[in-house]
């Protein structure tokens, strides 16, 4: 259950049924993307009191919170773009909160966004952008 107040945004349920299908669409290939670099999924759809996380990995001893932005057509850069500064700073609240409550302070923390464009016709162009952007909230890495 989303906190009182939030935005559709962050209350899936809340969404119409179509955009949760596309996201969850778009986060499945995502979780097969991580798998195939080799990353152990720790978590998808992680519900916590500030919204929801897409996808959290690990990559070696790197704890990665990853956004997952996709469109039907458009650029890949368009799509990771759309992950403006209170949604930086909604994800590394999450990023942040998820890490210590789970006891994973000792790994480093990366925030990722994975990009999709579904192309009507042809396979989905993944774009990874590693180190999307940095913590954005006071405390930093630490909390």
């Amino acid at each position: 259950m989303a906190a009182p107040g939030a935005s559709p945004e962050q209350n899936p349920a809340r969404r119409p049924w179509w955009r949760r299908w596309w996201g969850d669409r778009a986060e499945r290939l995502a979780c097969q993307w991580a798998r195939r670099k080799g990353w152990r999924i720790v978590a998808r759809n992680a519900s916590c009191p500030m919204g929801e996380i897409d996808l959290v990995a690990l990559d070696g001893r790197t704890l990665v919170v990853m956004e997952v932005r996709s469109r039907q057509s458009g650029e890949t850069a368009d799509a990771a773009a759309s992950v403006n500064r209170d949604k930086q700073r909604r994800v590394s609240r999450m990023a942040l909160w998820f890490r210590k409550k789970h006891r994973l302070e000792p790994l480093n923390l990366r925030l990722d966004v994975l990009a999709i464009i579904w192309p009507e016709n042809g396979a989905p162009v993944v774009e990874h952008h590693e180190n999307a952007f940095l913590m954005a909230v006071p405390g930093g890495m630490d909390g």
